[in-house]
Formats: structure tokens, sequence, C-alpha cells
């Protein structure tokens, strides 16, 4: 049995589409370092100290500043000896 060779256009066109793909993906990077040299991301802020993130933390809910009582639920009733 001979070897079947495949089809001289139908391999042309194979090879037109890989080159294709791969001229189209080369085209797409280089658009999109084009495109983050004109658009650098955004500059973190500095984490802020400790001291610094508490005090935001209790001027936005001043009842996060409230102490808790210390004698259990306001729903719990006194227990009755009796």
């Amino acid at each position: 049995m001979g070897r079947k060779y495949l089809d001289t256009a139908l391999a042309q066109t194979i090879a037109w589409l890989w080159l294709g793909f791969l001229v189209a993906g080369v085209v797409a990077w280089f658009a999109y370092q084009y495109w983050r040299k004109r658009h650098p991301p955004a500059v973190p802020e500095p984490e802020r100290s400790y001291s610094q993130r508490l005090e935001q933390r209790l001027a936005k809910n001043p009842s996060t500043a409230k102490r808790k009582r210390r004698g259990g639920s306001a729903k719990s009733h006194p227990r009755r000896h009796g």
C-alpha cells in the first residue's frame, strides 16, 4: 500500500489558517502592551497603621465604641429563687 499525501490545497489552507492565528495573537499582544503603557495600574494606597485604621473604624460607626455589658444579655431575666 502506498503512502497517501494530503491534498496540496487543503494543506496550504491549514497552513494559512495557522499563520493567521499566529499573526492575530502577536498583534493582540502588542496592542495589549501598547494599551498598558498608556493606562498603568493604579498605585495602591500605603497600608495605614493600626491606630489609624481603628480611629477610622470607630468614627464610621459610633455604636461600636460602646462598652459591652458584663451582666449577660439584655433579653435574659434574672433567676428567681424560691
